[in-house]
C-alpha cells in the first residue's frame, strides 16, 4: 500500500511540476476495489463511486476495464481527481473507524444508470471529504 501511495503522489507531483498544462490535460487515479476474476458485468448501474480513500468493496476486471476506458475517452472529467471504484453491493469501509461513512453521507456515493450519470458527481482533487 505505501509503494501505491508513493505512485499516487509521483502522479500529482509530475503534475505540479508541469508548468502550464495544454487544455484538457489532467489526472484520475483509480483506486479500485479487490479485484474479481468473474466475468459477469455489473455495468454502471451496479456500480458505485467514492472518494477520500474510506470505502471500497470488489469489482470484476472487466468493469474496471469498461469503467478506465470510459474515463479515459470521455469529456466527463476535465480535471485533477481521484476515486474509488467497486461494485454497490459490496460497499465496506476500508477501515473499522471508517463504517459510519456508509451511511451518515459525509463520503459521497455516486450511482447512475450511465457512465456519465455515474461519474457526474466526481469533484475535484482537494474538494471532496477524506476521513482522517
Amino acid at each position: 500500500m505505501t509503494q501505491k501511495l508513493r505512485g499516487e503522489q509521483g502522479v500529482r507531483e509530475a503534475y505540479a511540476s508541469a508548468g502550464e498544462r495544454p487544455a484538457g490535460c489532467s489526472y484520475a487515479i483509480v483506486r479500485p476495489g479487490g479485484l474479481e476474476e468473474s466475468s459477469t458485468v455489473v455495468g454502471p448501474s451496479g456500480l458505485e463511486v467514492s472518494q477520500g480513500d474510506a470505502l471500497s468493496g470488489v469489482v470484476s476486471r472487466v468493469d474496471l476495464a469498461d469503467f478506465t476506458v470510459e474515463l479515459a475517452t470521455s469529456s466527463a472529467l476535465g480535471f485533477d481527481t481521484a476515486l474509488e471504484l467497486y461494485t454497490t453491493a459490496s460497499a465496506q469501509p476500508c477501515e473499522g473507524k471508517f463504517k459510519p461513512l456508509l451511511t451518515d453521507g459525509r463520503v459521497a456515493r455516486l450511482h447512475g444508470a450511465t457512465w456519465a450519470e455515474l461519474l457526474g458527481g466526481v469533484q475535484r482533487e482537494g474538494q471532496y471529504f477524506v476521513p482522517a
